[in-house]
């Protein structure tokens, strides 16, 4: 449960903003219009697939829109995920941001689904992670990126567990012309961007490319080098097709980012290279019936190869000059085929029903100690029903089901109910349950490393393929609120996350019958309880002014005695976002984020971060360069001074940052 202090707290918040809700319906005396309903609230896509208001949403949404990402200062997704309630942004490297949902339960973000444009970027190739694949998206191609906090498999299927982030980019139409781009700044940032765009609405393309360079963090060898280059194309061929090309491949080259230990890995540089290829077609059959078909392929490379000298006896006598040899290089590819159908059923009900298949696979010696490509599949369906029972109570029931190929067939339902209580105030609860289904590493690795005479120096993983999935059940009870003569929006999220069959790798009692060496092997080990709230309030005091709060208070309990007490994974008890955006006049904008952050841990023990704030500040200033538009910015991030970071036994710090970004469109 709840510490008794932030129990209160979140309850007393709820109390509030209820008998907000209360008085302000208590005050409406004219009837209800549609106008009431839907007036500036945005329209999402996230939760269930159908397009529905915000505040009719099976589920709690933030919405982070093109704008607010550049007022922001941000030079990756995962900082901009700072502005959405629960999330935690770091990176077990300054080269690798990456963000977790609540708890950091791994470093590689594997149990956020992260979608571009519905394309999932979950990589095959290296231990199922997300953050590599929000790199192949630049933000100024962003239109808004919509993130359902919490469990969404009933819509999404397997690994849409902590959170679903959806970066939609924008209409090709909408960036016809050019733009360029300049960052420069301290610790090695150099960034540049260009884009050319043309067409109309009948036919437009968009082509953009970028690189990003920084040193990364203090006293970790992660400098970053992050080409991109992306192109989509928009096809109208009649008045009820619409067509969505997109293709890019992005380059990045990492600082390995760890201290060298007297049997680990030497500093040393990893190269990765992600290619996609995305169609979606959308055929209208009537006013509320829809057709959409998507294709993706994605093939994700991954070359991690370093020596150091052997310090252990595996010859007798020791070879001079022998070395170990360190490799994780992979190459991994996901073909995935799915068509979907949003129809109206009459009487307030409206539904979804779709198929899917898709082919993950992964190719890596070093990775399986085989040749040979080791590969899944699953096929899929899945369904959404939405009634309006009553003009004030609307019931969302979603199922996905999957036939894995090697976790087996799985089912996860969905049942929520939104009470419009008033114009502008409604209350959501519900259940969801979801699973992750274990990635390849996790059922076939065996990862074994030789020194370049050819001995055995370690056998690090031998995965026996027992494992099972992870499940996840959620309660929810939220809120969201507008009182549109303020100018003031709520959004309140109560929540019980059971995490079962939590998968972690452990050493066993016994040797490996074919190496004679203790090897890792993944297994179901603990379950996981988090408890607590979330909320958001935006306040427009004024035209030209904004303010965000956002607090997050959870309480989180291991089953397994070892978690408990180590401290491992340990997220904070509170979290604290407040953001103010300014317009000083026409052409100048201020921008400043603070965020507090209690003690936590985003690995182990030995790497506690205590309490901390950071404050960062942008100042920008629109200007004419003869008939084009142009900016200037200047971004200071942790106004403080120098952050610890991730790693703190190792020394790993953020320093202030400070930057001046400009931007043409011709």
């Amino acid at each position: 449960m709840l510490g008794v202090r932030a129990n209160y707290k979140v309850w007393g918040v709820l109390c509030a903003l209820g008998c907000v809700a209360g008085s302000s319906a208590r005050a409406l005396e004219r009837v209800p219009t549609e106008e009431d309903y839907y007036a500036n609230i945005p329209v999402v896509l996230t939760a269930s697939r159908l397009d529905q208001p915000l505040n009719e949403a099976p589920g709690a949404i933030t919405v982070v829109d093109r704008n607010t990402i550049r007022l922001s200062g941000a030079r990756t997704i995962a900082e901009v995920l700072r502005l959405v309630p629960g999330y935690l942004s770091s990176g077990w490297n300054g080269a690798n941001p990456l963000s977790a949902y609540h708890v950091p339960l791994d470093d590689y973000g594997i149990r956020n689904l992260v979608l571009i444009d519905g394309r999932s970027v979950y990589s095959t190739a290296h231990l199922g992670d997300t953050h590599r694949g929000m790199m192949d998206v630049m933000l100024e191609d962003i239109e808004r990126i919509e993130v359902l906090r919490g469990a969404n498999s009933a819509a999404y299927g397997a690994n849409a567990m902590f959170g679903v982030i959806n970066i939609i980019t924008r209409h090709s139409a909408d960036t016809v012309g050019g733009e360029l781009g300049l960052t420069v700044g301290n610790d090695g940032i150099f960034d540049k961007r260009a884009r050319v765009g043309g067409g109309n609405e009948v036919a437009s393309f968009r082509l953009s490319a970028g690189e990003q360079r920084d040193s990364g963090y203090r006293n970790a060898y992660d400098d970053k080098r992050l080409s991109q280059l992306n192109g989509r194309v928009d096809l109208r061929p009649s008045a009820v097709d619409e067509v969505m090309l997109a293709s890019g491949v992005s380059y990045l080259a990492a600082g390995e980012g760890y201290t060298p230990t007297d049997d680990g890995n030497p500093y040393h540089t990893i190269y990765s290279r992600d290619v996609y290829l995305q169609l979606d077609w959308r055929h209208q059959l009537a006013d509320s019936d829809e057709f959409k078909l998507s294709a993706s392929f994605m093939e994700d490379r991954k070359q991690d190869y370093a020596l150091s000298p052997n310090r252990k006896l595996n010859s007798n006598p020791p070879v001079s000059g022998e070395s170990v040899i360190w490799d994780y290089g992979a190459l991994g590819r996901r073909s995935n085929i799915e068509a979907q159908r949003r129809f109206g059923l009459g009487n307030g009900v409206r539904a979804l029903v779709g198929l899917g298949f898709k082919d993950e696979r992964a190719k890596s010696e070093a990775l399986y100690h085989n040749a040979a490509w080791q590969s899944f599949q699953e096929s899929r369906a899945f369904g959404t029903v939405e009634w309006r029972m009553t003009p004030q109570w609307l019931f969302n029931a979603g199922l996905f089901v999957g036939k894995h190929s090697l976790a087996g067939t799985y089912a996860t339902p969905r049942l929520m109910a939104n009470w419009l209580l008033a114009p502008g105030h409604t209350l959501r609860f519900g259940a969801t349950e979801s699973v992750r289904a274990p990635n390849l590493s996790e059922y076939v690795a065996d990862v074994r490393h030789y020194t370049t005479t050819g001995a055995l120096y370690q056998h690090e993983y031998a995965a026996t393929g027992r494992v099972q999935p992870e499940k996840l059940r959620s309660v929810e009870l939220g809120y969201v609120g507008r009182l549109q003569d303020y100018r003031l929006t709520f959004d309140v999220r109560l929540f019980r996350e059971q995490l079962d069959e939590f998968i972690v790798a452990r050493l066993p009692s016994t040797r490996h019958p074919e190496t004679g060496k203790r090897a890792r092997d993944y297994l179901n080990y603990t379950d996981l309880l988090v408890t607590g709230g979330e909320y958001q309030v935006r306040w427009k005091p004024a035209a030209d002014t904004e303010l965000w709060l956002n607090q997050t208070f959870t309480e989180t309990k291991w089953d397994n005695v070892n978690y408990q007490v180590s401290d491992e994974r340990r997220p904070p008890r509170h979290h604290t976002t407040i953001a103010w955006f300014q317009r000083l006049s026409p052409q100048t904008e201020l921008s400043v984020i603070h965020e507090r952050l209690g003690g936590m841990t985003w690995r182990y023990d030995r790497d506690w971060l205590p309490f901390s704030h950071r404050t960062d500040v942008r100042l920008a200033q629109a200007f004419r360069l003869g008939d084009s538009k142009a900016e200037a910015a200047l971004t200071v991030q942790s106004l403080e001074g120098q952050q610890d970071a991730f790693l703190i036994s190792r020394g790993f710090a953020l320093a202030r940052r400070v930057f001046v970004t400009l931007k043409l469109e011709i």
